[in-house]
């Protein structure tokens, strides 16, 4: 691994003032969905609201709500829709159009499988049906002090094993898959006695679907590890908590990550890359974050 001699050490301590500008930016971006829900809801200006590339949008979106971006405007317009066919006179083929479906049947489909009930039957319905509200961001006092490095560093190999999920799975799985690896005495050596990584490799269709591989990893070759390549990157490298050879706490890393995609990126100036995210685990309990940036 190649590390470029130019390296610029910040410390940002993260202030009120900011936290909240960045909630007013959240909720300006709400505001626009719930405006245009029966209309044409435009990538270029949410991503233009939050002041962040298309990608970074749904990742920081996914990060903050637990939901996907895409997921939640299906939901509020699906939930939207049955009040339009109940409270207005209007055709249901043209509520469907309105909501951004090219067919009344994949609008039927789709209501269904929200609400339980046709389309045309929600009119003459006595059961419960969904409502699912606009997300709203509120104010809070949490300013968290943040150590971090930019490095830009060249590309590098690890050996990896996997497992794939979707991202809301892995603060669970990932925790799990290190206790079952290192139950394996010579991969805990080796995983104990080097630079061992966590890595989560995001789908080329993210925001679709969601789909993650979490990876452990390490710089040296063991049973059943294939090769994983890391491009070259220019990287955002934040300083954690130690750990001490007891790699990845699901619930620490998701509240981190957490606040690095509400609290950072939009105020950072930087765009997150389309490549992995690494958690490193340093043998003197020594751990990173390490988020790629353009």
């Amino acid at each position: 691994m190649t590390f470029s001699r130019h390296l610029i050490y910040k410390k940002n301590r993260l202030c009120y003032n900011k936290i909240m500008e960045n909630i007013d930016k959240l909720n300006e971006l709400i505001e626009y969905i719930e405006l245009n829900l029966d209309k044409e809801i435009d990538d270029k200006k949410m991503s233009q609201i939050l002041g962040v590339n298309s990608y970074t949008l749904y990742r920081i979106f996914l990060f903050i709500t637990g939901i996907s971006l895409t997921e939640y405007i299906r939901n509020r317009r699906l939930s939207k829709s049955a009040l339009d066919i109940i409270d207005s006179n209007k055709k249901i083929i043209d509520i469907a159009y309105s909501y951004g479906y090219t067919s009344p049947d994949g609008f039927s489909r789709a209501f269904y499988k929200f609400h339980g009930i046709k389309p045309s039957e929600l009119k003459h319905n006595t059961n419960y049906i969904k409502n699912y509200p606009p997300y709203h961001f509120n104010t809070t006092n949490k300013n968290i002090e943040l150590n971090y490095i930019i490095k830009e560093i060249d590309s590098f190999k690890l050996y990896s094993t996997y497992f794939e999920c979707t991202a809301d799975c892995i603060k669970s799985l990932a925790s799990d898959f290190w206790k079952q690896k290192r139950n394996d005495a010579n991969l805990k050596k080796l995983l104990d006695k080097n630079i061992s990584y966590g890595i989560i490799n995001y789908s080329k269709n993210f925001a679709i679907t969601q789909k993650v591989q979490y990876h452990i990893a390490s710089q040296s070759y063991f049973s059943n590890s294939q090769i994983f390549k890391i491009e070259k990157s220019k990287w955002a490298i934040f300083e954690l908590k130690n750990f001490e050879n007891e790699a990845y706490e699901g619930t620490y890393f998701d509240d981190f990550s957490h606040y690095v995609y509400s609290n950072w990126i939009p105020f950072s100036n930087y765009n997150i890359r389309a490549l992995p995210e690494l958690e490193v685990y340093y043998p003197n309990g020594k751990t990173e974050f390490w988020l790629p940036i353009e």
